[in-house]
């Protein structure tokens, strides 16, 4: 087969500076750590723990596509630890563990392509003995055994979310393409929103279903233009709090995060990381309205 290559006018018709090829840069250091430091300050006072605020802010990153900004977010939360040597190698790889897991659920709301780019730049940001702690064994691929389970796990999740409208909303769906709803719950609400272990295996971690609807919220609401189904995500956030927690699925300050003020904090949290990031434009996936 004859190479194929690219003439310089296309090339530079891609990277032209209209299309916004490439990610958002980072604000600068001060101002994101000031913002980090609110962040976290924040969810304390509420008593939401670090997990959560990891969650958040990584899966509002990737979707504004800011994989520079991902990387201190993640060197902010390991510069607090007060653990030195191994144990702190440890921590800092469960901190990796929970944002690159949380980066990946961010697909289903905001696309292969930024979590690609903003997963490989964290990955590329760690250090090597926290690299090497994170597992490189699979736990989604499917088997035709696992099948069924996948699909429960699907059908389970979304009823979780959009009860009691969960039936008439697929049925909706359908009308739009019958491929849709199928392609949503067994290529998104099953493989990979629905969490395919109990307890984290070892080098992994389980953003369960309390902490998978801010990652759907965060997404959402950090791209813009997709009000409804921002409000769907909190109604999922708010149900979440009414159901008993999975195993390994133990989230400090749930019921205040369930809650109509917690949901209210995780869209206040995401807005001023849109803020910053975009320095007031709004997010790189909608065009903001001139006010």
């Amino acid at each position: 087969m004859a190479s194929v290559k690219l003439s310089s006018a296309l090339k530079a018709l891609i990277s032209a500076p209209h299309a916004q090829g490439a990610p958002l840069p980072p604000p600068a250091h001060a101002a994101v750590t000031r913002a980090l430091e609110r962040l976290a300050s924040s969810a304390a006072a509420h008593g939401v723990a670090e997990a959560t605020w990891l969650t958040l802010g990584s899966a509002a990153l990737v979707t504004l596509n800011s994989p520079a900004t991902l990387c201190e977010l993640y060197t902010f939360a390991t510069s607090r630890l007060q653990l030195q040597g191994e144990g702190r190698t440890e921590r800092a790889a469960e901190i990796a563990a929970i944002m690159r897991e949380a980066g990946l659920k961010t697909i289903s709301f905001s696309g292969i392509p930024r979590a690609i780019n903003n997963l490989g730049a964290l990955r590329s940001h760690l250090e090597p003995e926290v690299a090497a702690l994170l597992s490189t064994s699979p736990t989604r691929q499917p088997t035709p055994t696992s099948l069924p389970s996948v699909l429960s796990s699907a059908s389970s999740l979304w009823t979780s979310i959009y009860a009691p409208h969960s039936d008439k909303l697929l049925k909706k769906l359908a009308q739009s393409h019958p491929d849709l709803p199928v392609h949503i719950l067994s290529s998104h609400y099953g493989p990979l929103l629905a969490d395919p272990f109990g307890a984290a295996p070892p080098g992994h971690a389980k953003v369960g279903r309390v902490l998978t609807s801010v990652v759907a919220i965060a997404c959402l609401r950090a791209q813009g233009g997709v009000g409804p189904q921002v409000t769907s995500h909190v109604f999922g956030l708010r149900k979440a709090g009414e159901e008993p927690p999975a195993e390994g699925e133990e989230v400090q300050g749930r019921e205040w995060l369930t809650s109509e003020e917690g949901a209210t904090w995780v869209i206040e949290q995401v807005d001023a990381l849109v803020e910053l990031v975009s320095s007031g434009r709004g997010s790189s996936f909608a065009t903001r309205a001139k006010l």
